[in-house]
């Protein structure tokens, strides 16, 4: 009897490697070896895809599940040692080149509808706080963009920056109702909604909207 040996490709292995997530995307990267986890979303990670941490893209910590389907395929070839994929030929200018065309569908199904994007409603804003109205300052805008903070909402991940609104309570000059400050802000795709009252240099939640949408479902 003859024995057989069967070559078995080896698993990629990342375990006991810093993985990282691109801020504002989904894709996963993995840092070179001896990479210490950063305290908050930086630009300076060397990664297997990009290992001049100059030139690398900004990364924060990341500690859910890892799929290879998840992981930057760039990332996944440098561990493994592979070349990298061929790169398409140029087509000279003025040169007509036949396309390939698709093989027919021979299966008699019609097409699919693609549904519209799932909306939720308007987040709804506090009337009033401690039984005086909030005067708000509609329409809503958009949060300004702060170096090195991640703006992804923190419960449907979508990577826009937001909005955001300022409202007043009271006026300046008045001994029986001062002027107070308040500030919402909201995710455009969930619509979660917080509204604050600014006390000096803190915010104090007042209200909340919670999203009806899943949890992290655009990460």
């Amino acid at each position: 009897m003859t024995a057989l040996a069967v070559e078995v490709p080896a698993a990629t292995q990342w375990f006991g490697r810093l993985v990282v997530r691109a801020a504002g995307r989904p894709l996963l990267h993995i840092a070179t070896e001896g990479v210490m986890a950063p305290a908050m979303p930086v630009f300076t990670v060397p990664l297997e895809c990009e290992p001049d941490a100059e030139r690398a893209p900004g990364v924060r910590p990341w500690d859910g599940p890892v799929t290879e389907a998840s992981v930057c395929p760039t990332c996944l070839r440098s561990l493994r040692g592979e070349p990298e994929p061929e790169q398409p030929r140029p087509v000279p200018a003025g040169i007509a080149e036949e396309l390939p065309q698709p093989d027919p569908d021979h299966r008699g199904r019609r097409p699919w509808a693609v549904p519209d994007p799932v909306t939720y409603g308007e987040a709804p804003l506090p009337t009033e706080h401690a039984r005086r109205p909030i005067k708000w300052s509609l329409p809503w805008g958009p949060i300004p963009v702060i170096t090195h903070y991640d703006p992804s909402c923190e419960w449907c991940g979508d990577p826009a920056h937001g909005e955001m609104l300022r409202g007043t309570q009271g006026h300046p000059s008045s001994q029986i109702a001062p002027l107070r400050v308040f500030l919402a802000r909201r995710c455009t795709a969930c619509q979660e909604m917080t509204a604050y009252e600014q006390v000096g240099s803190d915010l104090q939640t007042i209200a909340h909207h919670k999203s009806r949408a899943p949890k992290d479902c655009n990460r």
